[in-house]
């Protein structure tokens, strides 16, 4: 034992002393053991405050501690396209701009997004934008129909070619005449063969954003390819691609409502098939609408004796079978209809109330007379 420690274990024992209280005997070097675990921690806090001093110095020195700017303080510069693909989020409009150069980091954009109700409101397109603006900027530009950097054009389904080219050169003013020259060369664009020598039927209806430097062969691109995804997305054979858009195309056309749709495409197969009533022999179509698209009419219900006498491949009334192509764009419903017809054994169908397109289908002819008649009753009670 050293003098210091003697020294203060006699201090201790005084103060004990002082205070009444009896010790046992004096243990050797027990005041010293006692003092071990806190001159411990006192080194290891030291240490660590020490660690931490130069740690602080050596970051300081090297990087900056300060937050890393997230942001581009905008308003930008320049002019770049931007598209928003069908089925984008937040997060993945917000990586297209940070490879465009627009934001500087997705982390802003998407909380800001998230914070805004009318983001969900964004659709797919073709926009406008600057290089390096603000995250909120560059939300506020795509909410701004302003911003489109495209021509944006509605094809409706049911539309022919001959239709859907002056809706598309009024929206951009890429004349009618070029897109009849780019058509006639159908299977440059990879449209296969067929019958009809046309691209009628191969077009997609919807929504379209077309590039302000477009041609009527980029269009026509664009909307073949949609085509051709939707039918592959079917899985519907290549060799059925024909056939099936044509027979799409007949129930687009022959009705208006689309829950329709399957019984008109299933009343097709019966007659091609000769089913029921029919006795095994096929019964011709007799569709107005094929006569419709050979005499250029639109919308209405009838036909004149002169028109179903009119000789032409796309007569249904003349010839049996299916016309010899589609006589217009079906869109999605029609060719799930086609795909996936219900059940029925329906050989007639006649729409009782052309206003509201109520639709009414039958299995014999007696039925169907009677259906006739009701449709023959509401056209009366209009005058």
């Amino acid at each position: 034992m050293s003098d210091e420690d003697a020294f203060l274990d006699d201090i201790v024992e005084e103060q004990d002393h002082g205070r009444g209280h009896r010790r046992g005997p004096r243990r050797s070097g027990g005041g010293v053991r006692s003092l071990i675990p806190v001159l411990l921690v006192l080194l290891v806090l030291g240490g660590l405050a020490f660690g931490g001093v130069k740690g602080y110095q050596w970051l300081t020195s090297n990087v900056s501690v300060e937050a890393e700017e997230q942001d581009f303080p905008g308003p930008g510069t320049g002019e770049v396209v931007v598209e928003v693909a069908q089925g984008d989020t937040g997060t993945d409009i917000a990586g297209t701009l940070v490879e465009q150069g627009v934001i500087k980091s997705a982390g802003p954009f998407i909380t800001i997004f998230s914070n805004t109700p009318e983001a969900s409101s964004i659709e797919p397109g073709l926009y406008r934008l600057k290089k390096e603006m603000k995250s909120a900027d560059a939300l506020t530009t795509l909410l701004d129909p302003a911003s489109l950097a495209a021509h944006r054009v509605i094809v409706p389904e049911g539309l022919r070619v001959s239709q859907i080219w002056p809706v598309i050169s009024e929206a951009t003013d890429i004349p009618v005449e070029e897109f009849e020259a780019a058509a006639a060369d159908y299977t440059s664009f990879g449209i296969p063969e067929n019958p009809a020598k046309s691209l009628e039927g191969y077009l997609w209806p919807g929504r379209y954003d077309i590039p302000e430097d477009a041609t009527a062969e980029d269009v026509i691109t664009m909307m073949w390819t949609r085509m051709e995804e939707e039918l592959t997305k079917r899985e519907i054979p290549e060799d059925q691609w024909h056939r099936t858009l044509t027979i799409a195309s007949l129930a687009e056309m022959e009705v208006r409502n689309a829950e329709d749709y399957g019984k008109v495409v299933r009343t097709i197969l019966n007659r091609l098939e000769g089913t029921g009533e029919a006795g095994g022999s096929p019964m011709p179509l007799q569709f107005d609408s094929t006569i419709h698209y050979l005499s250029g009419k639109s919308g209405a219900v009838g036909t004149t004796d002169a028109e179903r006498a009119t000789e032409s491949p796309y007569n249904t009334y003349l010839n049996p079978g299916l016309p010899i192509g589609p006589i217009a764009a079906p869109g999605g419903a029609a060719l799930d209809a086609t795909t996936n017809p219900p059940e029925g054994d329906w050989l007639y169908f006649v729409s009782v109330n052309t206003d509201t397109g109520e639709t009414k289908f039958a299995a014999t002819w007696d039925e169907h007379t009677k259906n006739v008649r009701e449709w023959q009753e509401w056209a009366e009670s209009k005058g």
